[in-house]
């Protein structure tokens, strides 16, 4: 009987190991695992379709309103309903682990160690197949030939560093140091982009924390960041007739930022402002018109304008739910994450800005923001962070008292 028990946590601690065989798996192990831990704790705990937050979930159900008006009048309304129906699904099985990993001291306990070991087995996994397939052991090196892994190393680069959060052990330098050798075999560079946006953030938290800067000062900041993305996007391509492509000068070099996002990002942002309200509908942007034309530059071969997606969740998010979608979530994701900040002791709080920052800057040049596994992995991650980081001011308060 006791085996039933520690069912869902294995299905959960090991659903990143399902991964590394088929997405799909890793879908069904994880949702089947929360919600046989929340029967299993039915008892002690009530099923949440909200947040316990008023202004959370005013931003919450504002995202779902203007996803659903956007899915509506979307060019593919089926697909655009069904990937905002994973999103919701996504939040709430998230918010109800969250709750559950609350409960008890054991549920957390349990879960977390289950975790690490399959985390760091996952990664071992990963090190051992790009080694053996790059030629290594044979003395036949191939570099940057290994595909297998690479998108999913996004997840498991920050795997290795949450790892560190959630316990104190020299043996998770590990895992850290194998991901290494595996970036550089599968020449993934998003992980990389990650970690440096995390480290900038994370720096930014710092120097506000020791200068105290004022709001006003504050205020200033936050503007600085919308002022260099405009800069930014008027240096991208703005004409795509055939000539116009063909004598474009990259006035962003393309060893930076590679010609064909150049061309991506500047055909997306086109087309936004044909629709820029409610977008075209989620996950459509495969099939707006011209999306699937050859861009026809010497650079990019044959390459499309959007071949599946404009690989920029931001962009993505504008072009395919509108101003009103997209600021409505992204107000949903600060307004969220501060609550758990208020709550985060200092150590806490800058692993909480670092989490974001890796996640929403490998996010800029990777996977489509509608990827399910990626998008439920940040909801995921997200509700383990907060349960530790709540689970402790608890704790803390309840021993003040």
């Amino acid at each position: 009987m006791k085996n039933v028990y520690l069912l869902p946590y294995f299905l959960i601690g090991f659903s990143y190991t399902f991964l590394l065989y088929n997405k799909i798996f890793f879908g069904v192990s994880l949702i089947l695992g929360i919600i046989t831990l929340f029967f299993l704790n039915k008892e002690s705990i009530k099923l949440r379709f909200k947040f316990e937050d008023n202004l959370i979930n005013i931003f919450f159900f504002l995202t779902i309103f203007f996803f659903l008006i956007s899915s509506t009048i979307s060019i593919k309304p089926e697909r655009s309903i069904l990937v905002t129906i994973y999103l919701v699904l996504f939040i709430v099985l998230s918010l109800n682990l969250f709750h559950v990993l609350l409960t008890k001291k054991t549920n957390y306990e349990k879960f977390i160690n289950i975790f690490t070991i399959s985390t760091i087995l996952n990664i071992l996994i990963i090190f051992v197949y790009n080694i053996y397939e790059s030629g290594l052991l044979t003395g036949d090196l191939e570099i940057f030939g290994i595909k297998k892994y690479k998108g999913l190393l996004n997840i498991f680069s920050i795997l290795a560093v949450v790892l560190f959060f959630f316990k104190k052990s020299k043996l998770f330098l590990i895992p850290l140091i194998l991901i290494i050798p595996s970036l550089y075999l599968s020449n993934s560079s998003a992980p990389i982009l990650g970690m440096l946006v995390g480290t900038f953030a994370l720096i930014i938290f710092k120097m506000v924390k020791r200068l105290n800067f004022n709001k006003i000062l504050l205020f200033s900041f936050a503007l600085f960041i919308p002022i260099i993305a405009s800069l930014f996007i008027k240096e991208l391509p703005k004409n795509f007739d055939q000539n116009s492509i063909n004598n474009y000068n990259f006035k962003i070099p393309i060893s930076v930022i590679d010609a064909h996002r150049q061309f991506i990002w500047g055909f997306s942002l086109s087309k936004f402002h044909e629709k820029p309200i409610f977008g075209y509908g989620p996950d459509t942007s495969n099939f707006i018109e011209d999306g699937q034309r050859v861009i026809g530059s010497q650079f990019t071969g044959t390459m499309k304008f959007i071949p599946s997606h404009p690989h920029n969740f931001l962009i993505e998010l504008i072009l395919e739910t509108g101003l009103l979608g997209t600021l409505s979530f992204i107000m949903f994701i600060i307004v969220l994450n501060y609550k758990i900040f208020l709550k985060a002791n200092t150590k806490e709080r800058g692993f909480l800005i670092f989490f974001n920052g890796y996640f929403w800057g490998a996010s800029l040049v990777n996977f489509s923001f509608w990827q399910a596994w990626w998008q439920c992995s940040y909801f995921f991650l997200l509700s383990l962070i907060a349960s530790k980081i709540i689970k402790f001011s608890i704790e803390q308060r309840n021993e003040t008292f």
